[in-house]
């Protein structure tokens, strides 16, 4: 299912905002991996900055219903760990 999302956003039938939103709702939160690790950076960097302002207090959407707050939150510690992980890399490189 991600693929087929890729190979749509890749062809401009979709956008990445779309991507984002329908990845977080396939999420499980226990394994978000599965799902994850499939995305180029551009829709996790997207879906980092959606999960960073998402206020599960008043969490609206126009389009269906927005992603669980645990498969959220489980995409930004996914991702945040990632990013940390390719900084350190980034970090480690210039110093040597």
């Amino acid at each position: 299912m991600v693929d087929e999302l890729l190979e749509m956003y890749h062809a401009g039938a979709i956008t990445g905002y779309q991507v984002m939103l329908d990845c977080l709702h396939m999420l499980d939160p226990g394994h978000p991996d599965l799902v994850l690790s499939h995305l180029p950076e551009e829709i996790l960097v997207e879906m980092l900055q959606y999960t960073l302002r998402c206020d599960p207090s008043c969490m609206r959407s126009i389009a269906g219903l927005p992603p669980a707050v645990d498969q959220v939150r489980a995409g930004q510690q996914w991702i945040e760990v990632k990013m940390g992980k390719k900084a350190e890399r980034n970090l480690a490189s210039s110093t040597e």
